[in-house]
């Protein structure tokens, strides 16, 4: 038994050997074209040029009429304030809104028969809520803005416990678009890489053979800044003295990379 697999062995190894040899480029006598792999990067500073409100508007009464009468109110009042501030009504987005009734778990209160007696679930209500996303074009108006929108009385009638009322978000406009003038600035990058590299060593860049997009830095914004309106107090009359102020956008960092092979002469 030994001699024969001793034998098929050898056999497997001269057929693989074989294949290896008869591949078309070396039947032919040519050589695997010569390649450079290189990476290239472009980075920018950005301000951005754009701000997000999300605010967030909700009711809550007994009656689902009632809530929804409510907040319907609300939602035409924040309406004629973006108007009047010069937002476009296109520029103002539902990103959601909801329905839903409202449960809360009470304990009755312990007898001698029942000493720990089991949470009964009680109906408290109906939620009506709508989470809106307001884009300012003009970051200078965001302050006033914010000052509007958290003097209007939102948070009453509201359930307060369901998230913030205003949140602020800056980013920058066109972000599809940037993102692909800094990738064509990373394979510019590439190729300067390339070529420097192929001249010291005697050759000439001739072609691209491969790209591979690399991961673009997230740019947007930072994590919201919540802003809420049951909080502001004695905070808000001392605002109302001067003029209103909004949280400074800052200046965020975008990064793109790509992996580049080139081929060689």
């Amino acid at each position: 038994m030994k001699p024969v697999i001793v034998g098929a062995a050898i056999a497997i190894i001269s057929a693989a050997v074989g294949g290896f040899v008869s591949r078309p480029s070396m039947m032919n006598g040519m050589s695997a074209p010569r390649t450079i792999n290189v990476s290239g990067n472009a980075n920018r500073k950005l301000v951005p040029d754009e701000a997000h409100l999300r605010v967030n508007l909700n009711s809550m009464k007994l009656k689902m009429a009632e809530a929804k009468g409510d907040h319907d109110e609300k939602l035409k009042k924040l309406l004629a304030i973006t108007k009047a501030e010069g937002v476009e009504e296109r520029k103002v987005r539902t990103e959601s809104s909801s329905v839903q009734p409202i449960y809360e778990y009470v304990a009755p209160q312990p007898t001698a028969i029942m000493p720990n007696p089991q949470p009964k679930r009680e109906f408290r209500g109906y939620r009506v809520q709508t989470l809106l996303d307001v884009t300012v074009v003009d970051t200078s108006k965001v302050g006033a803005l914010m000052e509007k929108i958290t003097e209007a009385g939102f948070e009453q009638g509201a359930n307060t416990e369901w998230g913030n009322l205003l949140d602020l978000q800056y980013q920058v406009s066109e972000p599809e678009k940037k993102r692909d003038e800094l990738l064509a600035e990373a394979i510019a990058s590439a190729r300067t890489k390339a070529e420097r590299m192929a001249e010291a060593s005697g050759s000439k860049v001739v072609g691209v053979r491969q790209i591979s997009e690399g991961n673009v830095r997230n740019y947007m914004e930072p994590p919201p800044l919540p802003v809420m309106a049951m909080a502001r107090g004695a905070a808000m009359d001392m605002a109302a003295e001067s003029a209103p102020v909004a949280p400074p956008s800052g200046e965020q960092n975008l990064q793109a990379n790509v992996s580049v092979i080139f081929e060689l002469k």
